[in-house]
């Protein structure tokens, strides 16, 4: 036989016994870029990338609840478990919605444990909510009004009759209605101070823009150093460079932060990419917080339904 005969053979048997190969076997064939893969494994990697997204997706919900719980107030306007209560429960109102859509077991976890965490508080909340709102007011009764002067005696008439209305409101719980005694009886002990910047032309009713002031020069360090011990430390050795105002307009920053080496600016920007990631759910701007929760429902809806979805 002539050897190219002898290779047409060997060829044929080739054939043969992956023809008999394919009827043997009872998984189906596919080609795929010249390779033979198995419909079985394209499925099991579809299944892993759809358990891999939503994975991610709750991820970012548990942190987002994680951060939540470690909100700080500012009072006596913001009031940190006011505001917890209240984003704890769209996270578990977003992820109720999530299951709707597609079931996850760890997703559901984190929605029965908002729930029972939640539910015992719903009547102190309601109740911390009216307190809130007696502040609001009374912030709203001392705040002047320029287009509208009023005496320091009209003020403090004001004040008295609102003090007196909390005092009778109907329907309170004993928390409650302790707490409109505790307001009456700081009221009384500042009364004497509260009403000169009505008399006293441009006497600033309280200090609040000059630690403002303080406060956001802390804050742009911290972003700066990334160290809160390292910004007492800077305010205490240079302070009053920190306090020189900043550009005002977008112009004259652009032209401070061109004289930065492109090199060096972009290396600054790669050093704080990788850990401001796993935070970008910690939000405290209701806004961004929205807009990052479409996000994950966009995400989520994209996803293959299960059986109980």
């Amino acid at each position: 036989m002539r050897p190219h005969g002898r290779l047409r053979g060997h060829h044929q048997a080739s054939e043969d016994r992956w023809e008999a190969m394919r009827a043997l076997s009872s998984r189906p064939f596919c080609s795929c870029d010249g390779r033979r893969v198995s419909l079985g494994d394209l499925s099991a990697r579809s299944r892993y990338t759809t358990e891999s997204a939503a994975e991610e997706v709750i991820t970012q919900l548990v942190r987002h609840t994680r951060y939540l719980l470690t909100l700080k107030g500012r009072p006596p306007f913001r009031l940190a478990g006011l505001e917890t209560y209240e984003r704890l429960h769209n996270v578990a109102q977003l992820s109720l919605d999530l299951l709707a859509e597609r079931y996850a077991p760890r997703l559901t976890q984190l929605y029965q444990g908002l729930q029972s965490a939640l539910t015992p508080l719903a009547e102190t909340y309601h109740a911390l909510h009216q307190g809130a709102a007696w502040l609001r007011d009374i912030a709203y009764i001392l705040e002047p009004c320029p287009t509208q002067p009023m005496s320091a005696t009209q003020v403090a008439g004001q004040l008295h009759r609102y003090l007196d209305t909390v005092q009778q409101w109907p329907d309170v719980t004993p928390p409650l209605y302790a707490f409109g005694r505790h307001l009456a009886k700081v009221s009384q002990s500042y009364w004497p101070g509260l009403f000169h910047c009505y008399e006293v032309p441009g006497l600033p009713r309280t200090n609040n823009a000059l630690e403002s002031h303080f406060r956001e020069t802390r804050r742009c360090l911290l972003r700066i150093t990334g160290q809160k011990g390292l910004t007492q430390r800077t305010l205490q050795r240079q302070g009053a460079w920190e306090l020189i105002p900043r550009p005002s307009t977008e112009a004259q920053l652009l032209g401070a932060v061109g004289q930065t080496p492109p090199a060096e600016l972009a290396q600054e920007r790669q050093r704080f990419a990788a850990p401001r990631q796993r935070f970008r759910l910690q939000s405290r701007s209701l806004r961004q917080t929205q807009a990052q929760f479409n996000q994950l429902r966009q995400t989520w809806s994209t996803l293959q339904p299960t059986g109980t979805g």
